[in-house]
């Protein structure tokens, strides 16, 4: 117990700007990742459609088979780190085995061989998030909005530099060199991890393992909202369909790596504002203000024919990325009782991922057989119900904190 205390005190002590250094040592993490993630990223769809000849239902199933197949870690990593309270354990194990498979994609002669390391790399990310998360919520004193927001928004950075160096680097290096480049940012991240992210203290301990403490976290609200959240996971089809779309708009292929910076500069412009509207004005509320920009930001690029129009589109799928991911994750403490954190998150990083298969299957098909068009407006359709199941989420989450005395979401 003493330990502890001294612990608390230590992460106390080193702020910056409000939040524990931990939570900004961890989005100084996620900063190099995301370099080494968009450098390929960014890339990735040209490289498969002009040098290995995949279709769009292709590059829909590949994203979606990766984030699926990885789905269930998230949960068992989370439930792990919650029964043996090593939560940076497996988020060093998640982020090397990331930056391990990312160089290796340069290799690749075919489709197939890009799934099977997309696969590698988010396994790698389905053992590091629900720890990773839990470790920031742990980390965060009642104003965990901003620290969420604050974490997206260096993950976010990194999101912009890493398409921006690809564009750089795509003609002296080519999309081998593209992929072997990673190795450097990838290896920063990993020793800044090792070295100076600290173990948090747990608010509450648990005395049993497993996955059946999942059970323990699906109260009514908490179930309500995870059934939301996973409506608006299929609604956001992937990016890679946006970068196809950029094409059919007249914007050059080797253009398509900046309208992807495009979107990760405003995914970070929007990140720490959505992290205070969520510790203002309530969590659910700026989540229902990101679904509207993806609902709208949808409609635009389906129906859109000049790239100007596109490109509104583009920044307000931005928008809507940094304002959902901030206030989704911000959200969930409030839902479940202390010491069942990793399990939440593991429980929502599953349902979410769950869904990312079946509606990039979906839409590639959409995409192949009636035109790009119809694979944005079935988003967008999504995005809606989305809207509308999380009106029913506000009110259980109301009834829930009038009788438990939980905090405001």
């Amino acid at each position: 117990m003493q330990n502890e205390g001294i612990m608390k005190a230590r992460v106390a002590e080193r702020a910056i700007f409000g939040i524990s250094s931990n939570i900004v040592l961890l989005g100084v993490v996620s900063f190099f990742t995301d370099i080494s993630t968009e450098l390929i990223m960014a890339a990735l769809p040209t490289f498969l459609v002009l040098r290995l000849g995949a279709s769009p239902e292709v590059i829909g199933s590949i994203e979606g088979i990766a984030e699926s197949m990885t789905s269930f870690l998230k949960l068992v990593s989370g439930a792990i780190a919650d029964k043996i309270g090593k939560r940076k354990r497996l988020t060093v194990i998640g982020y090397t085995l990331s930056n391990i498979t990312k160089p290796i994609m340069g290799f690749a002669t075919s489709w197939s061989d890009v799934l099977i390391l997309r696969i590698g790399d988010r396994i790698g990310k389905g053992l590091r998030t629900s720890p990773r998360d839990a470790m920031i919520a742990d980390s965060s004193d009642s104003r965990i909005g901003r620290s969420f927001g604050v974490h997206r928004t260096l993950d976010q950075m990194g999101a912009i530099v890493g398409p921006v160096l690809a564009f750089l680097l795509i003609a002296p290096l080519g999309y081998g060199g593209i992929f072997l480049f990673t190795v450097i940012p990838g290896t920063i991240a990993i020793a800044i991890l090792v070295l100076l992210v600290q173990e948090p203290p747990r608010k509450s301990a648990l005395k049993k393992a497993t996955i059946k403490n999942a059970h323990a976290v699906m109260n009514r609200g908490f179930s309500i909202y995870i059934a939301s959240a996973s409506l608006y996971s299929a609604a956001a089809i992937s990016y890679a369909f946006i970068l196809l779309r950029a094409m059919e708009v007249g914007i050059p292929s080797e253009y398509t790596i900046l309208v992807y910076a495009a979107i990760q500069v405003f995914h970070v412009i929007s990140g720490i504002p959505a992290g205070e509207i969520s510790d203002r004005l309530g969590r659910v509320r700026a989540i229902q203000l990101g679904y509207f920009f993806l609902l709208a930001s949808f409609a635009i690029i389906a129906i859109s024919s000049e790239v100007w129009l596109f490109l509104l589109g583009v920044i307000l799928f931005g928008i809507h990325q940094g304002t959902v991911e901030t206030s989704q994750r911000a959200v969930i403490p409030s839902l479940v009782n202390e010491g069942h954190t990793g399990t939440a998150y593991g429980v929502y990083n599953m349902a979410v991922g769950a869904v990312t298969l079946p509606t990039n299957i979906v839409a590639g098909l959409m995409y192949s057989n009636f035109g790009s068009g119809y694979a944005f407006l079935y988003g967008a359709v999504l995005a809606l119900a989305a809207s509308l199941a999380l009106a029913e989420t506000q009110r259980s989450l109301a009834r829930r904190r009038q009788q438990n005395g939980l905090p405001s979401a």
